[in-house]
């Protein structure tokens, strides 16, 4: 696996000695993310575990069973001496706080997505990093499962492009850690359509946007909405479309989630993978419909597997230039706004919302 997804980042590992791995401290190590980060920490050539973050002590315990060369620790320990890497995976509601502590204590950040869903207090987060001079990153990790479809587009693939439609349906139901919720936008809103916000949001241009947004808490066994409905418009003529739901609990069937980008010249439609599956991937390939002549099959897109890793790499790579260039983090902005305009127009079921 190390292989195959590192293959297209090439990351220079030339000269590595064992003392120079980075070490990277997963807080909220008990989380549903957590494993696929301690995954990706061991895969990548330069980086060690050196930690894991978990409060509860019944959980910690069975971290430390999982686990038992990684020490497990109820607090967040200072950064080592050259700087580490925390990875926080801790819910949503408490991101600020423990990235500002991560921070504090020495450490690059690399934030579960939502970094938060204000827009005041994510700028408030890169400032803070900034002063710090450490570099803060949020894991939109499937971002690398479609940058060759972007650069497609942007090669002309489907000539100019006018819209862009994208759902994600959870056969699996409501994950264990959104159960229970009552805040709105802590169901589908915030777990599915941040992810394709990620994918498709630098694809409607520069400038100002408008967000319309609703959702429906179908049956009463939710606290939180289980369908939901994001459309964005750029100034540039494209819109884009998001709906995300979730499904009756523990469906034993894979998600069905797809891009669809349609344009003067033609279409592409990608189905995404939507667990650690590389065969999946490989059954799966996008397909090119283009305005005359046969469908044309694309390379495979990366499984989810791959685009951690890929993600943990890209962050390791950053680290050493310091905190996130002024492109990075306007990107991180944006899509925060989007979901912050998200968040009224949805309250309302509907009203149009300028960002």
């Amino acid at each position: 696996m190390t292989s195959s997804a590192l293959r297209p980042a090439q990351p220079d590992t030339s000269g590595l000695l064992p003392t120079d791995r980075i070490r990277v401290c997963v807080v909220g190590g008990f989380s549903a993310v957590a494993p696929r980060h301690i995954e990706a920490t061991v895969a990548h050539p330069a980086t060690e575990l050196a930690a894991l973050v978990e409060p509860d002590e019944a959980k910690a315990e069975r971290l430390r069973q999982q686990h038992p060369a990684i020490p497990v620790t109820d607090h967040v320990p200072a950064a080592p001496h050259d700087a580490g890497l925390a990875i926080v995976s801790v819910p949503d509601s408490a991101h600020a706080e423990v990235v500002i502590r991560c921070l504090d204590l020495g450490w690059h950040v690399l934030c579960e997505k939502p970094l938060t869903d204000d827009a005041d207090v994510a700028a408030q987060l890169f400032d803070h990093a900034e002063r710090a001079g450490r570099y803060l990153a949020v894991a939109y990790q499937r971002r690398f499962m479609v940058d060759g479809l972007h650069q497609r587009i942007a090669d002309g693939a489907v000539g100019r492009l006018h819209c862009i439609n994208a759902r994600w349906l959870r056969r699996a139901g409501h994950p264990d850690s959104r159960r229970g919720l009552v805040r709105r936008g802590h169901g589908v809103r915030g777990d599915l359509i941040p992810h394709l916000l990620s994918q498709t949001l630098s694809l409607l241009g520069p400038g100002p946007l408008t967000v319309q947004a609703r959702d429906w808490q179908v049956g009463d066994s939710w606290s939180t909405e289980d369908v939901a409905r994001l459309t964005a418009r750029s100034g540039h003529q494209v819109e884009l479309q998001i709906d995300v739901a979730y499904d009756a609990p523990h469906l034993d069937k894979s998600d069905d989630c797809w891009l669809e980008f349609h344009g003067t010249g033609g279409s592409i439609h990608a189905e995404l993978p939507t667990h650690q599956d590389e065969q999946w991937a490989q059954a799966h390939p996008p397909m090119l419909y283009p305005r005359s002549g046969a469908p044309i099959a694309l390379p495979a897109l990366r499984s989810t597997a791959q685009c951690h890793l890929l993600q943990l790499d890209h962050v390791v790579r950053a680290m050493g230039r310091g905190p996130a260039p002024a492109e990075e983090r306007q990107r991180e902005l944006a899509l925060v706004r989007t979901m912050a305009a998200a968040q009224v127009s949805a309250l309302w079921q509907g009203p149009i919302i300028p960002v």
